[in-house]
């Protein structure tokens, strides 16, 4: 039974250092996981509030940002101050520029190219806590510690495991054949 649970451990944390791994892998120039038409916002401090919670995972799709309307609210990047973050605002004004631009006036006189959009809430899903934890492990020490290290000494453990296995077997041969 214990070995059970262990190896039920072991595939757990597997499939997190894993899908950690592709996240960050999948991260774009403004560290936002993007698979596909998904990005993953990670809300970590209070910018994003009351809609969202510090600690929240939103996965936001922006498929189609031709059906984001006056009045919904949109997650976009925002490069004030040389930094780039994600904010959150009202749409105030669309204006089709082509078929494949458009812009968008968020709060009273911000615009914004749908190139920056990255969706609506309306198109949104929120997972609580899961977030922070993700926070965690994707920071540079946190991956480290959490992950690296842990897998480093498993890889150890089982190369030990098999030497002495080599080693058991060399000596049960040399027995056999006196």
């Amino acid at each position: 039974m214990k070995r059970i649970i262990v190896n039920i451990l072991v595939i757990i944390y597997a499939i997190i250092a894993v899908l950690t791994t592709i996240c960050l892998l999948s991260y774009n120039e403004y560290k936002i996981s993007e698979f596909g038409d998904n990005s993953i916002i990670l809300v970590t401090n209070e910018d994003l509030t009351p809609d969202f919670n510090k600690g929240d995972l939103i996965i936001v799709n922006s498929g189609n940002k031709s059906k984001i309307d006056i009045g919904d609210k949109v997650f976009f990047y925002n490069s004030q101050d040389k930094k780039v973050e994600v904010a959150l605002a009202q749409v105030t004004n669309k204006e089709i520029i082509t078929s494949k631009e458009i812009t968008f006036t968020v709060g009273k006189d911000h615009e914004v190219s749908s190139q920056y959009v990255l969706g609506a809430t309306k198109n949104a899903t929120v997972i609580p806590v899961v977030g922070g934890i993700l926070g965690v492990l994707e920071s540079k020490w946190g991956f480290l510690f959490l992950i690296v290290f842990p897998s480093l000494i498993a890889f150890l453990y089982e190369l030990t495991v098999v030497f002495s296995e080599i080693k058991e077997e060399r000596k049960q041969s040399k027995e056999n054949s006196k």
